[in-house]
């Protein structure tokens, strides 16, 4: 039997499958009805599409709206925290697998992903002691935690990135989509509720925006300068300064990059790019009105900005008090914030990692951005030429990781599946083109 016909075939029976349990459970228990559907059409999934079925899948829990379409505030998620938190398991564990059952050959046990595991291991049991009990852990911010750490080693079975550029692509189009729908249906509300909260649908673009247009830039170059005006109008409406200051952060990572491979046409093309999009979104008022009042003078009086100077100071007394294990469990500093101020977070991803789960959890949770920048630092200090989907993955991470200075995106689940499965996949890739400083490689 053909490949095309054992597609078809499970195909045909998993539907069959699907209407037999849909229709048996569901009059009574539709959720329940909707979860074994969804994991078996996962399943028909891995069969589909092979290796390139991991990115899918975590992109795909990032980048769905989880959450009400429209809001003024964090809110909870649309759907329970148990489908949540099971969507998110099966996001990486199905993959894992399917890849297993396939026998596809993983890395060869190495030093770092063995310590990582314990380290990750080590976390989890840190935070079901301190809860107390395995339904307390049932909340997607913590299972984003430990599944966005597990998603670091079930991606080191996929290292060739395969899929993740088309995965990407995909994720910067559903997010541009429904922010045009969500401007749409309340103009003058910032965009991304959906997502959780506006600064969470900054980073998810943020993350996948360079594999976009990596990906574009292999099909039509007006393609990929049009994902970049519609990304940053996005994040403009989002009203997300963090994610305004990771993108000039990436920006500026790939000029220098570029003047170190001494890339100077491909620097003024850059340049140019850079001037289109810029003057196309000045001539836009509304565009050109968002950034005027977050980046007015009074600003510096705002709410989030001495918020953060008070989070910085108690960070430090906690952290200080308990340097190593911290307090335990998650959300610990974000209690403390809301009883202290008006605030519930710690606008700072690292610190309120560091506070909550002390030097394990914050080295749990930093290990892919420690993947990019060692990967990064690597090519600036060899001048070696990247490939372009490591580079795309790199500069993912590093604009999620921009964000995290302003924002706690550990506890966002797909921030953290994000990072994590991205991280992964670089961590197993080579170290980069293996060429001598001056040998000339083609920078896509």
């Amino acid at each position: 039997m053909t490949a095309l016909a054992r597609t078809r075939s499970t195909t045909l029976a998993a539907a069959a499958l699907v209407g037999l349990v849909g229709g048996a459970i569901a009059a009574a228990r539709p959720l329940e009805a909707l979860a074994v559907a969804a994991a078996i059409l996962l399943v028909v999934g891995m069969v589909m599409l092979d290796d390139r079925a991991f990115p899918v899948a975590i992109v795909g829990v990032a980048v769905l709206p989880w959450y009400p379409f429209i809001s003024t505030a964090a809110v909870p998620p649309l759907v329970p925290q148990r489908i949540f938190c099971a969507v998110i398991a099966a996001a990486v564990v199905v993959p894992w697998l399917w890849s297993l059952a396939r026998g596809s050959s993983g890395h060869r046990p190495r030093a770092f992903p063995f310590l990582y595991g314990l380290l990750v291991l080590l976390m989890t049991i840190m935070i079901a002691s301190s809860v107390g009990a395995i339904k307390p852990m049932i909340e997607s911010g913590t299972f984003g935690l430990i599944f966005g750490g597990l998603a670091f080693l079930v991606a080191r079975r996929f290292g060739r990135t395969a899929g993740w550029e088309t995965a990407g692509f995909g994720a910067v189009v559903v997010l541009l989509l429904l922010g045009l729908l969500a401007f749409a249906a309340d103009p003058g509300n910032r965009i991304g509720y959906f997502t959780g909260y506006p600064i969470t649908y900054g980073a998810l673009i943020m993350g996948t925006l360079p594999l976009a247009i990596s990906f574009a830039l292999r099909r039509s170059p007006v393609l990929a300068g049009g994902l970049a005006v519609g990304a940053t109008a996005a994040l403009i409406l989002s009203e997300s300064r963090s994610s305004w200051i990771a993108i000039a952060g990436v920006v500026l990572i790939v000029v220098v990059l570029l003047m170190r491979l001494g890339r100077w046409r491909a620097l003024g093309t850059l340049a140019i790019v850079l001037t289109i999009v810029g003057a196309a979104l000045a001539q836009t008022d509304a565009l050109k009105g968002v950034v005027e009042r977050k980046l007015s003078a009074d600003v510096r009086m705002s709410d989030s900005v001495t918020h953060r100077a008070w989070s910085y100071g108690y960070a430090a007394e906690q952290i200080k008090q308990r340097p190593i294990f911290g307090a335990g469990y998650p959300g610990y500093s974000a209690e403390q914030a809301a009883q202290e101020t008006d605030i519930g977070a710690v606008d700072n991803g690292y610190l309120s990692s560091w506070v909550d789960l002390g030097l394990v959890g914050l080295l749990a949770v930093t290990a892919p951005i420690a993947v990019a920048v060692g990967r990064l630092g690597r090519w600036l200090w060899m001048g070696t030429s990247p490939p372009g989907e490591d580079l795309a993955l790199v500069l993912g991470i590093i604009g999620v990781a921009l964000v995290t200075i302003f924002y706690d995106s550990f506890y966002w689940a797909q921030l953290a599946l994000l990072l994590g499965a991205m991280g992964g996949v670089l961590s197993r890739r080579p170290a980069g083109a293996r060429s001598r400083r001056g040998v000339r490689i083609v920078f896509r």
